[in-house]
């Protein structure tokens, strides 16, 4: 407490009120004076907060639909006279037990007193303690949030929102509608997305892709100066700075295909000296593997389609200074149109800059034609089958919404064009990115060049049929922070409303509905097996939880064990594991990474946990991920912890 500015009365004497907890603590007051004409004094004085009387259930952070436990509820007299109260303890909400009784403390004493607690179903559940004398005593009310049982099913969608959206989210039919809540974030247009990439380059999440970072840092920096947002120059330069090296490495002896990849990732930058160096090599190597026909082509044997997007994608990446080439490219390009028919092929072609109006007209009614537009009216494109990228793969579907917003840039009054760029944010997660693989740098161009940014801060509203159910707001000096949205949809099929207001183009969201359905029993991992047992549990004591699994011949599992509220696990134990490469603790789970399997072998993995509340209790679902791609979620251990006594 800071109170600037007290003033005493004619005897020199002052009030001042404040609240402490009333838990036993000891505070410092330091008090500063001085009068009218300048004379100063001051002094500190101490004192103890605490009740004659108080009561302090001891709550977990959670707990999920089943649990049951007994819960710790002490009792302290802080008097020097013996007392006799009346304790009252009960569960109230999603939580059902109750205890009452007459208690004696001595003077100076303490004592702890079980409470059964049910955890009924999910929600909010409270746990109401009083300790009464008469008319005196104390009450604490204890909130423990209590989670849905079984296994968790995630809906997401993404749009953006120029002006009000309208849509529907159903959760699966085997869903508890009572556990069912929305939540929807809302950026600030790209800045936010160009912000957490930057941090995830920088957690090592692409090691390899040094022109993906370069073109990232310069994107950075240009959006930086049009939204007046501050950036972290330290780490862009740092980010820029490793990039660099893995572009080094990639230019020494480079073919026309490497060279148009990184004359892509750096044709933005300004004001690098290196990189000015670098590109006029770059632009010889790309000009020379140009074929007769005015065609480039990375492998000996490759179908037309393939040809004629590696022909587009080295276009694009040469400077308008290479006028003979790249208008040999559009003659290219104009003698094969007939065979372009996929709207992917058609979109990298226009987006290319090369093709001819007249060409450029037929791609444009290709590309618009194959939009589809659903129910919610929003607008998207599939992948056609068949396609392959300039690298050879098939086309990710961020890949070619990227594409498809580049080759229509220039069609203002398609005011729908956004919705692409909405739903390669919506799909843009911490471990793989855009999901658009050797084509991000595309996906980060669309983005940083097809959003608009935003400038002044937004209101945004949610509501279900109709009725307002939260408000945030969207900053964009914070571009980190999205605003975020929560409510609890309790199975309903309502119309979801979204707005800004006012409503500004630049603002993307994503939406995300979690389910929790029953556990059908028939969980599994294809070639994975795996067992959770546990020996003797007891309160406050150390015991082991026993993971048994087996995985086919090279294969590496990571595996989330769930800990329930206040267990704590020795993750030291496992330091000189040979079975284990990674192990991370958190506060509701342990997660580790074994090493790759042996033919037949079968691993056992102790962990030695403490846990902190006698009971019957579940966890977060068990998750196991295999190398090879796949993971699902388990039904977790029913742990059943004994009290420190063995009751």
């Amino acid at each position: 407490m800071w109170q600037p500015l007290v003033i005493t009365d004619s005897d020199g004497m002052a009030s001042v009120d404040f609240t402490v907890p009333d838990q036993l603590t000891t505070w410092r007051v330091l008090g500063l004076a001085h009068d009218r004409a300048g004379s100063q004094a001051g002094a500190v004085h101490t004192f103890d907060s605490r009740l004659p009387l108080y009561v302090d259930p001891v709550v977990p952070g959670w707990l999920y639909a089943g649990d049951r436990l007994t819960l710790p509820v002490q009792v302290v007299n802080t008097t020097d006279e013996s007392v006799s109260a009346l304790l009252r303890t009960e569960g109230k909400g999603s939580l059902s037990g109750a205890f009452e009784g007459r208690v004696s403390l001595g003077a100076g004493d303490s004592d702890v007193y079980n409470l059964n607690l049910m955890a009924t179903e999910a929600g909010r559940g409270v746990v109401d303690a009083l300790l009464a004398v008469g008319e005196d005593g104390d009450r604490a009310v204890r909130e423990i949030r209590v989670m849905p049982k079984g296994r968790p099913v995630q809906r997401v969608r993404g749009g953006t929102l120029a002006g009000e959206r309208s849509f529907l989210m159903a959760g699966p039919q085997q869903a508890d509608p009572s556990t069912q809540e929305l939540m929807v974030q809302v950026f600030p247009g790209p800045m936010s997305v160009l912000q957490a990439e930057v941090e995830r380059l920088q957690g090592g999440a692409r090691p390899d892709d040094g022109g993906y970072g370069f073109a990232l840092s310069a994107q950075m920096s240009t959006l930086a100066a049009q939204t007046q947002v501050d950036v972290d120059p330290a780490a862009v330069r740092g980010l820029q700075m490793v990039a660099w090296q893995r572009i080094v490495r990639k230019s020494r002896s480079p073919d026309a295909g490497i060279a148009s990849d990184l004359l892509s990732a750096i044709k933005d930058v300004e004001g690098h000296v290196l990189s000015d160096s670098l590109r006029p090599r770059l632009v010889r190597s790309v000009v020379a593997g140009q074929r007769g026909d005015g065609t480039w082509a990375r492998q000996g044997q490759a179908s037309m389609q393939q040809v004629l997007v590696q022909t587009a994608w080295a276009a694009r990446s040469l400077p308008d200074s290479e006028r003979v080439s790249r208008l040999r490219a559009g003659g290219a390009l104009e003698r094969y149109a007939p065979q372009i028919e996929d709207p992917y092929t058609a979109a990298v072609v226009l987006a290319s800059g090369v093709a001819s109006e007249s060409l450029a007209v037929r791609l444009r009614e290709i590309v618009l034609d194959r939009v589809v537009i659903l129910p919610d009216g929003e607008h998207t494109v599939q992948v056609p089958s068949g396609a392959r990228n300039p690298w050879g793969y098939t086309p990710t579907r961020s890949e070619m919404l990227a594409w498809t917003s580049l080759a229509l840039a220039d069609q203002h009054a398609l005011d729908w064009r956004h919705d692409f760029l909405a739903e390669v944010m919506s799909g843009y997660d911490a471990r793989w990115g855009f999901h658009a693989g050797p084509a991000d740098t595309v996906a980060l161009e669309a983005i940083a060049k097809g959003m608009p940014a935003l400038v002044d801060p937004i209101d945004v509203l949610l509501t279900v049929d109709g009725r307002e159910v939260a408000r945030a707001k969207v900053d964009p000096a914070q571009p980190k922070i999205p605003a975020v949205l929560i409510t609890a949809m309790g199975g309903t099929q309502g119309q979801i409303g979204l707005r800004a207001e006012p409503a500004v183009p630049g603002l993307a969201f994503v939406a995300t509905l979690d389910s929790w359905v029953p556990w059908s029993g028939q969980e599994q991992l294809a070639g994975v097996e795996l067992n959770v047992s546990a020996g003797e549990l007891r309160v406050g004591r150390s015991g082991f939880v026993t993971l048994e699994l087996s995985a086919p011949s090279g294969e590496v599992i990571t595996i989330e064990q769930g800990l329930p509220a206040g267990c704590t696990v020795d993750t030291l134990t496992l330091q000189g594991d040979s079975q284990t490469t990674q192990v991370q603790g958190s506060t509701d789970r342990v997660r580790l990474t074994t090493r790759p399997f042996k033919a037949g072998e079968v691993m056992r993995i102790d962990l030695s946990v403490q846990p902190a509340f006698a009971g019957r209790y579940s966890t977060v679902p068990l998750k196991v991920s295999a190398s090879s791609g796949s993971e699902i979620y388990l039904p977790p251990m029913v742990w059943k912890v004994e009290g420190s006594s063995g009751s």
